[in-house]
């Protein structure tokens, strides 16, 4: 009998214990379970958005989701930064970043109130390539050392083509004129293409533009390849010397692209994504697409991409309290 008691009284107790316990929390939902947004700061066929579009639809792929492509231009790619730093961290809204929205636009750019090393979780490096310096067939100068001699005898007098304050064209531009301490006329463009139609026109003698949408009007004859500010020579165009081999060692310059969403994402889809990224980057046909773009890959980790911005902010917050450049 007193056994029996004690017997009912535990089965009490586990059934109460059981009432006062809360439901266990259902288990998480795999990531994703819902379309990924993927932002493009700029309008389509530049080579971010290139880029980006393939990522993303190489995202989709290994993720089992759909990555919706969104364009937002505004403010050389700041204004749609912005949305995605201040959006949900729940990797459901990611960016394609670069040299200026992640780097430059903070420095430059009053109105830009994000920080790019705080206010996003950097996810993976996508890849890389050269700008390069473009000379007017009209101009009587065919190598880099001619430009510096042509800067010296007549200070600012040579039409530099920029696209945009801030911009991969524009601090390339300050690089070179720091290094080699000359000047130039710069000529404001709001993009790549109405830039070189004048600078092969000859209203502007020099432009620097990345590689990918300049190399078949220099492989044409239509602009001149002086120079290319990669660490070697393009394979598109193997006679054109870097600038380190044109005597400017300091003027090395890549425009970059990344993958990054909001602060505060979630180590694991943050770890996710990143192993897709890798193993995208190292398929044979990505490789092979972007190479043919003369834009190659730039593996890597989380921490190596936070990095790399980090050492990018710095590097032009020097080059820009140099030249004290400011948007107005």
């Amino acid at each position: 009998m007193h056994r029996l008691i004690l017997d009912r009284r535990a089965a009490l107790s586990l059934a109460l214990a059981a009432a006062l316990t809360p439901l266990a929390a259902p288990a998480q939902t795999a990531y994703p379970n819902k379309p990924i947004t993927l932002v493009i700061p700029f309008p389509p066929g530049g080579q971010t958005d290139v880029v980006g579009r393939l990522i993303g639809e190489r995202l989709s792929k290994r993720l089992g989701q759909s990555v919706i492509v969104d364009n937002k231009p505004g403010v050389n790619g700041s204004l749609a930064s912005d949305a995605v730093a201040r959006a949900k961290p729940d990797g459901y809204t990611l960016v394609i970043g670069g040299p200026g929205t992640h780097a430059i636009n903070q420095l430059v750019n009053p109105n830009v109130k994000y920080d790019a090393r705080k206010d996003f979780t950097h996810i993976a490096m996508l890849g890389r390539v050269p700008m390069l310096l473009l000379a007017s067939p009209t101009l009587k100068a065919g190598t880099v050392a001619d430009v510096v001699a042509l800067a010296r005898a007549k200070p600012d007098a040579l039409n530099m083509a920029l696209t945009g304050i801030g911009s991969s064209s524009h601090m390339t531009t300050e690089l070179f004129r720091q290094a080699a301490g000359i000047g130039f006329n710069n000529v404001p463009y709001k993009g790549d293409a109405p830039a070189m139609t004048d600078v092969m026109g000859g209203q502007a003698d020099l432009l620097f533009v990345p590689a990918t949408s300049s190399i078949p009007f220099a492989q044409a004859g239509k602009l001149r390849a002086l120079a290319v500010t990669g660490d070697k020579r393009l394979a598109a165009l193997p006679g054109v010397p870097t600038m380190s081999e044109a005597g400017q060692p300091q003027v090395i310059n890549y425009s970059w692209t990344s993958l990054a969403g909001p602060a505060g994402m979630p180590a694991e889809i943050v770890q996710q994504l990143n192993q897709a990224c890798q193993a995208i980057l190292a398929e044979p046909e990505v490789v092979a697409r972007l190479a043919a773009m003369s834009n190659e890959t730039t593996p890597g980790t989380p921490e190596q991409a936070s990095a790399f911005i980090a050492a990018e902010v710095a590097r032009w917050s020097d080059v820009v309290k140099k030249g004290n450049i400011q948007v107005q």
